[in-house]
């Protein structure tokens, strides 16, 4: 019998939480399949590529000269600017690079693994050395597979998912780097609970914490580990509890299937996404649609009488669908507007990363098409399916009467 299947047999006599901390701990690579694999490795290129990309963004140099204002211990690298610091401060510079043109990966309800869990694990390698590259994936699969669960379990109110789920991603790849026990990994896992939050009112105001928050989940995952490695303990009960996971992020919810059934041999880790544009991904469904319409309806922004956006769910109108404003910070107003985006695909044709400079949000000529497009909340579009969240419709009415609907 597989380690897996030998932790899946005994999780009747455990309560979920050991479940959770015994299959992460015992994994072995031998158990992860070849597709999953494969997945980690490009998680691995593609988060190193975004954080080369970013590295220059607004806020991260700031954010890089803070950490090596603290100094400390010689840990682990920064990267892009070079210098090593504590393993905690490397990963909060080099995180912040990676989520900071929001073309990173992505998983439901919103949640950003890989921004933090490469640089994590990365960081913890570094710092423990001699790390093989199995063990490396091995610490990768386990954290991405519980985030990814926990996210399809969460009912989050205004929470950022990648606070409160994602978290536990770069917490168990350390872990598992630093060589924790099991009881170890329990009370890693149960202080991350504690350090489990943040809120979309930072997207909302368009606010480099957007950016930064990503940082903060995988330096307070390394402060766990390390703290739970000296027998720090967290609460048993972190996710089953009167004040648990189930009732802070899951509105009550309890939902132990989706969370321990199939560990080893369902892998949700295979539905790991990467955006496709640089943008918000609750902007993204809209861009497209409207990316297709051009193809064969192409029409200039003076054209247009206005637009009409209806959004399927509560959170993505709420969090991209307000009307669009130049702040301090007009790179992130843009990546999670989704009337700038829909104005930004049709005046200049494409959505790419030199669209969602300071400068380029800041055009007037997007600005003005913005102010002629509409959202609403449509909750029938989603058809009591959580899955179609992101759904969208689109009426586009022409100044010459016409209608075009998407």
């Amino acid at each position: 019998m597989s380690m897996a299947k030998q932790v899946i047999a005994s999780s009747f006599e455990n309560t979920p939480e050991e479940t959770l901390a015994a299959w992460v701990t015992r994994l072995r690579y031998e158990d992860i399949p070849t597709d999953v694999i494969a997945d980690m490795k490009l998680l691995v290129r593609t988060i190193i590529g975004t954080a080369v990309a970013g590295a220059t963004a607004y806020g991260c140099e700031d954010v890089v000269a803070q950490v090596k204002e603290w100094g400390g211990t010689p840990e682990a690298s920064i990267w892009s600017h070079g210098g090593k610091v504590p393993a905690h401060a490397a990963v909060l510079a080099n995180s912040t690079m990676a989520r900071a043109l929001d073309i990173c990966d992505f998983a439901v309800p919103g949640q950003h693994i890989g921004a933090s869990i490469i640089p994590v694990a990365l960081g913890m390698a570094e710092r423990v050395g001699g790390l093989s590259g199995r063990a490396l994936i091995t610490a990768l699969a386990a954290g991405s597979e519980i985030a990814i669960r926990l996210g399809r379990v969460a009912r989050l109110d205004g929470f950022d998912p990648t606070g409160a789920c994602a978290i536990f991603a770069p917490a168990i790849a350390a872990g598992r780097i630093l060589g924790l026990t099991e009881k170890q990994m329990a009370n890693t896992l149960a202080l991350t609970f504690n350090k489990a939050g943040s809120s979309f009112q930072s997207n909302v105001d368009a606010s480099l914490a957007v950016r930064v928050i990503q940082g903060f989940v995988s330096q307070d995952s390394i402060i766990c580990a390390q703290l739970a490695q000296r027998n720090i303990t967290g609460p048993k009960n972190w996710l089953t509890g009167v004040w648990g996971y189930y009732h802070l992020f899951c509105k009550d919810v309890r939902n132990d299937a989706m969370l321990i059934e199939g560990l080893g041999e369902q892998w949700f880790t295979q539905n790991l996404g990467y955006k496709t544009r640089p943008q918000c991904g609750a902007t993204i469904s809209s861009t497209d649609a409207v990316m297709e319409l051009l193809k064969t309806h192409p029409i200039e922004a003076g054209e247009i009488d206005r637009i009409d956006i209806s959004m399927a769910s509560e959170a993505p109108c709420s969090l991209v669908g307000s009307g669009f404003e130049i702040g301090d910070n007009p790179q992130v107003n843009g990546q999670f507007n989704v009337r700038y985006c829909v104005a930004n695909a049709i005046i200049r044709k494409s959505s790419r990363l030199q669209h969602f400079t300071n400068e380029a949000v800041s055009d007037t000529q997007v600005g003005a098409l913005t102010r002629r497009i509409r959202t609403r909340l449509a909750p029938e579009l989603m058809e009591g399916r959580y899955e179609l969240a992101a759904r969208v419709a689109i009426d586009i009415r022409l100044k010459d009467g016409r209608i075009l609907d998407l």
